[in-house]
């Protein structure tokens, strides 16, 4: 298994993408065409169409009934994108949500199926109650962090997505590390099938020379040889190793 999550007993449900006044909206009516403005914008999208929009002063609402998460966060961003709306208030619902054990299973397979989830990458999660908290580690060379999000954001039933994935560095040292642990691990017997999966049970975050090893192998002679061959590559500062045996 490549990555990890698990239900949540207690987990902080954060609407980070609904922005909620914090004081009253400001007295009087919205600038001529605001409303106009905010609605266009939220219906140029055709999945959105049917949402409704009101705006007082500089906060907008939106109400009606949406098919996912990310249909949500797509009404509530282009709302905030036109100028003059500083607030939005969501009253869109959501379908009911399915368990945690479901979106759980969907989440973690929307993650091993996107095609630039690699040994460098590790994504992590946990679901309550709908909500979805995803973090861990993936490279620059795409908005991989985007990506994910909305693949989760599109799952049945999610409620709420908290996003915490960390960008790792671009730095070219780092690319280098890669290039001469891949080229090591290609080379040794225990490792020379696994790395050319497209998901291998294990990966290898790499942030500034420091290397964290985490997920799977077989058991204590793979644990001790993958252990050996990064902390021996020239250029890497430090070894934080998390694998666990399959045996």
């Amino acid at each position: 298994m490549r990555m990890l999550i698990v239900p949540a007993a207690v987990v902080a449900c954060a609407a980070s993408f609904t922005l909620l006044a914090d004081r009253p909206a400001e007295a009087g009516q919205a600038p001529p065409g605001l409303e106009r403005e905010v609605r266009e914008s939220v219906h140029d999208v055709r999945d959105l169409r049917h949402i409704e929009v009101s705006v007082e002063g500089s906060e907008a609402t939106l109400t009606g009934i949406v098919e996912s998460f990310w249909d949500k966060h797509r009404a509530i961003t282009r709302a905030l994108e036109v100028d003059g709306i500083e607030t939005v208030v969501s009253e869109l619902e959501l379908p009911e949500r399915q368990s945690d054990n479901d979106i759980a299973e969907e989440f973690s397979k929307q993650v091993q199926r996107y095609p630039h989830y690699t040994i460098w990458d590790f994504i992590t999660g946990n679901v309550n109650d709908g909500n979805v908290t995803i973090a861990g580690w993936v490279t620059p060379d795409r908005d991989k962090s985007g990506d994910l999000f909305e693949r989760v954001a599109k799952i049945d039933g999610v409620q709420d997505v908290q996003n915490n994935i960390e960008i790792l560095s671009p730095s070219q040292g780092d690319n280098r590390l890669r290039r001469s642990i891949i080229r090591q691990l290609a080379r040794n017997t225990h490792f020379e099938r696994l790395v050319m999966m497209p998901n291998p049970p294990f990966h290898i975050v790499i942030n500034n020379g420091i290397v964290l090893l985490v997920g799977y192998v077989q058991g204590q002679i793979e644990l001790l040889e993958m252990q050996r061959i990064v902390a021996q590559t020239q250029g890497v500062l430090r070894v934080e190793n998390r694998l666990q045996k399959l045996r």
